[in-house]
């Protein structure tokens, strides 16, 4: 009779001290978990790039901090993919203060190629120190 009894008590013990385990579908997780870079003094960065049926390409780029003390420079450089390197095709520039924050949207008309946006900000401090610089890249766009 006791073996009976510790049998049960251990088939009734494993039952039901079973932890509860939850999966999540590949796509769901991807949603779920976004990485995001976080820097010193730059509260965003956000690069852009468009290009229509026309090879108009649209690069967009903006940028904040987290003081409005702060100043911003923001480059944005549209690239072209070049063999197995990126070279510059134009940039512009736009400074302002690091709240609200800065952003440029500019055309330029392309020929066939794959490209890019290379957002590069710079954060200085009110009495012009340098105090951050990191660029962000956009997804690649082929037109």
């Amino acid at each position: 009779m006791k073996k009976v009894v510790c049998m049960f008590l251990i088939v009734f013990m494993t039952v039901f001290s079973v932890i509860p385990a939850y999966a999540m579908r590949g796509e769901n997780l991807k949603e779920q978990s976004i990485i995001a870079p976080l820097y010193t003094y730059i509260y965003a960065i956000v690069p852009g790039l468009s290009i229509d049926s026309s090879g108009r390409s649209t690069s967009f780029g903006a940028a904040s901090t987290y003081s409005s003390s702060h100043t911003i420079t923001l480059n944005v450089e549209l690239q072209k993919l070049s063999g197995n390197s990126w070279i510059r095709i134009k940039d512009w520039s736009v400074s302002g203060p690091g709240v609200p924050g800065v952003e440029t949207i500019n055309d330029y008309y392309v020929t066939r190629g794959t490209y890019r946006v290379c957002v590069t900000v710079k954060v200085y401090d009110a009495s012009g120190r340098l105090l951050e610089t990191q660029s962000e890249y956009s997804a690649t766009k082929t037109y």
